[in-house]
């Protein structure tokens, strides 16, 4: 029996992943999964920049634009779908490519993900009551005295990512795992890719301008009623809400994206540096 390979191709955003992956593909004439936490949600495009449509019919994609934002998703989601297709995949093919920016997707999918608990209604009526009294320093404080190892693993720039990881130090009990085995043998590879730093910056900055220039105004206006939703409240759409109150700049809300996307690439970088020796490089029964 031919030895399977998963590739899994992995950076920070604006690296290049997207065309890395695909010309990958074609020369191994398989198929790529998207490992992005934004990119699966159909309601955004420009903001996550999406494979464009000649990119998507060049190589059959999974896990763009197949859910809602409406719909509940989470890693341990991602893991069960993507465990569940690769155990299909496989039958036919003896390498597939994993490729995305989202290393917690990638890390729940090949390790599996400790299970999460569900939705606490009401301490997360009372956490947005709190939030919109205090502001986001009350939910960094909170989470941080509850539990310090989920805080350094939290995006604490993130109201609705402070309060889902407040939920999870809080829960008493521990739910059952759910993310189905691996039904073949694989190896894995992994190819981060990097950029010099000063370059892949302005590579951001670059890619932002063209967002604009696509409309990313205008998508992000077209979503403003549900800003409260945990996808679009994060780089590329939250700084926008400011700016449709009238309280920020549009000069400014673009700095802003620009800076945030920086700072999201360089935590990027130092996630895949520590995690990646880490990942399971493979599965064999």
């Amino acid at each position: 029996m031919n030895r399977k390979k998963i590739i899994v191709v992995a950076g920070p955003t604006a690296v290049g992943k997207t065309a890395y992956a695909i010309e990958l593909a074609k020369q191994l004439d398989t198929v790529i999964l998207s490992a992005d936490s934004r990119q699966i949600f159909k309601e955004l495009n420009i903001g996550v920049a999406r494979p464009s449509l000649e990119e998507l019919e060049s190589v059959k994609h999974y896990f763009i634009a197949n859910t809602s934002i409406h719909l509940p998703y989470n890693a341990g989601v991602y893991a069960q779908e993507a465990r569940d297709l690769v155990n299909v995949l496989f039958a036919e093919l003896d390498t597939i490519i994993l490729c995305g920016g989202t290393g917690l997707y990638i890390k729940a999918f090949l390790n599996g993900f400790d299970p999460l608990p569900g939705v606490d209604e009401q301490l997360r009526l009372e956490l947005n009551v709190k939030f919109k009294t205090y502001g986001i320093e009350y939910l960094q404080n909170e989470l941080k005295s509850i539990s310090q190892e989920i805080y350094s693993k939290t995006e604490v720039l993130n109201p609705q990512r402070l309060i889902r990881a407040i939920e999870i130090a809080s829960a008493k009990e521990t739910p059952v795992n759910t993310i189905p085995d691996f039904k073949w043998n694989f190896e894995t590879e992994f190819k981060v890719l990097n950029l010099e730093r000063p370059l892949l910056y302005d590579r951001i900055n670059q890619r932002v301008d063209q967002m604009l220039e696509a409309g990313l105004e205008d998508e992000a206006r077209s979503l403003s009623a549900y800003q409260e939703h945990n996808a679009l409240q994060t780089v590329g759409y939250s700084e926008w809400w400011p700016y449709f109150r009238r309280e920020n700049t549009l000069t400014s809300t673009i700095d802003k994206i620009k800076q945030h996307s920086r700072n999201y690439a360089k935590r990027q970088e130092t996630w895949f540096k520590h995690q990646i020796p880490k990942l399971n490089k493979g599965h064999l029964i």
